[in-house]
């Protein structure tokens, strides 16, 4: 039982810190369905701001990330 109680604290502990540093948007509630259009706006002026800095050839990359680990389904669109 012990080890059982210890991987989940370890799967619970990865999952809580799965951010990249510098990353404050919490993901999108699952399923799809129940996301509103504001919680999918906050993640995508995140993810500009997140990737902003980054060269033209990584921040599309960067966005696609980004959204996949934000639970937003939808191609970026970096402009």
């Amino acid at each position: 039982m012990k080890k059982i109680a210890v991987l989940f604290i370890l799967l619970l502990s990865s999952v809580t810190f799965a951010h990249v540093a510098g990353e404050t948007i919490a993901p999108l509630p699952l399923p799809v369905d129940s996301q509103s259009e504001a919680q999918k706006q906050i993640v995508r002026d995140g993810a500009q701001n997140f990737c902003d800095g980054a060269e033209e050839d990584a921040k599309e990359e960067c966005v696609m990330d980004f959204f996949a680990n934000h639970n937003l389904e939808e191609e970026p669109s970096c402009d």
